[in-house]
């Protein structure tokens, strides 16, 4: 059972705000599902999201370092193949970076769709 109640002061334009995204939420409407339920949506913004924004943006961050130095090893061999130097070793180590840019994609997704489930 709920007991301890929290007042906040919004301004016209934050409680309409949040009175839109409440009506928009179907998790959190009335049990009649008519109407928001706006402290059941403040609850759930605050206590499901948790930190996951951050978590996300670190694993953004770390994707695209990966990436960008896959990428530097792809243009390396693409030089040196356009250049006449390039070799079947070369030609793998393409392929192998290329494939590691689809599974590093691959992993985003699943954790993007994870944290959206959530």
């Amino acid at each position: 059972m709920r007991k301890r109640r929290i007042d906040i002061r919004l301004s016209e334009k934050e409680y309409q705000l949040l009175l839109s995204k409440a009506g928009n939420d179907l998790e959190t409407k009335t049990k009649k599902g008519d109407k928001a339920n706006t402290s059941a949506y403040i609850r759930k913004c605050i206590f499901l999201q948790e930190d996951r924004p951050v978590r996300l943006e670190k694993e953004l961050k770390n994707l695209s370092y990966q990436v960008r130095k896959i990428g530097v090893n792809i243009n390396q061999v693409v030089a040196k193949i356009n250049a006449g130097y390039g070799n079947q070793i070369d030609i793998y180590n393409l392929e192998k970076a290329l494939e590691q840019v689809k599974h590093e994609m691959k992993t985003l997704n699943e954790k993007v769709e994870d944290y959206g489930n959530h």
